[in-house]
């Protein structure tokens, strides 16, 4: 039996405060944008130095486990330190070449889902997240199935989850110049970010000479926006150890 997805109430809401935000980081682009200050860059350093000793309440796998119960009483630094300290463990890799996008990807553009995708969908996205646990595209499908199933309890564990990712990434600036960049650890999470923002993908795609900076063009918006720039510090410096490789 097939089941139809209408537009559940969660995705207004969700539209609702991709407007918000996307107004307020323009906000602080007009009366911030000299004030970079006013952002909080991650202190990879110092990151590394709090998630790798035992003693700190900072330690990594004190955090990952916060993360992964979805704690209500995380707070926004150590948020920070989860997603930006993820750079420093052993399993951290930038590129994001799992068989399992294209496996999800192939179930959500469907407009009409029999009750077996379900099954399909969370079986795909507990994969992505097990390689990669900040994925913002699996936590968003995992959403989207239990608000279809009405399971309010694991849709809000997700919601958390969600909201401390891109709480790290909006936090360290405004996206709108070299300078106020996104810090992100992983490509894919530019794309990932942008709908969240209010914005869709333009079709450009670049790395600056500088090689930490990349930059998503945008498709028209109303705010006029053309270009969202991100720091890919870790990514680079991971791929150049390594002699390079696919980002």
């Amino acid at each position: 039996m097939a089941i139809y997805l209408p537009e559940p109430l969660m995705k207004r809401d969700m539209q609702k405060m991709t407007l918000l935000v996307t107004l307020f980081l323009l906000t602080i682009l007009q009366g911030y944008a000299q004030d970079e200050e006013f952002f909080q860059a991650p202190d990879y350093r110092q990151i590394e130095r709090n998630v790798r000793e035992p003693a700190s309440s900072y330690h990594y796998p004190k955090l990952l486990e916060k993360y992964l119960n979805s704690d209500a009483a995380m707070t926004a630094e150590e948020g920070r330190h989860l997603y930006f300290g993820y750079v420093f463990q052993s399993n951290y890799i930038p590129a994001d070449t799992s068989r399992y996008n294209k496996l999800l990807a192939d179930v959500l553009i469907k407009s009409t889902l029999l009750t077996d995708d379900y099954d399909r969908i969370l079986q795909y996205s507990e994969a992505l997240l097990q390689e990669d646990p900040f994925n913002l595209r699996a936590l968003n499908a995992r959403m989207l199935v239990y608000a279809q199933q009405n399971d309010a309890a694991s849709y809000k564990a997700v919601a958390r989850k969600r909201r401390i990712v891109q709480d790290a990434i909006v936090g360290t600036g405004d996206g709108m110049s070299e300078k106020t960049a996104f810090y992100v650890i992983k490509v894919a999470h530019e794309y990932d970010i942008l709908p969240f923002l209010g914005f869709s993908f333009g079709g450009e795609d670049r790395i600056l000479k500088n090689n930490r900076i990349n930059y998503l063009s945008l498709g028209q918006n109303r705010f006029g926006v053309e270009r969202i720039y991100f720091n890919i510090k870790p990514v680079i410096e991971h791929v150049s150890a390594r002699g390079g490789g696919k980002l």
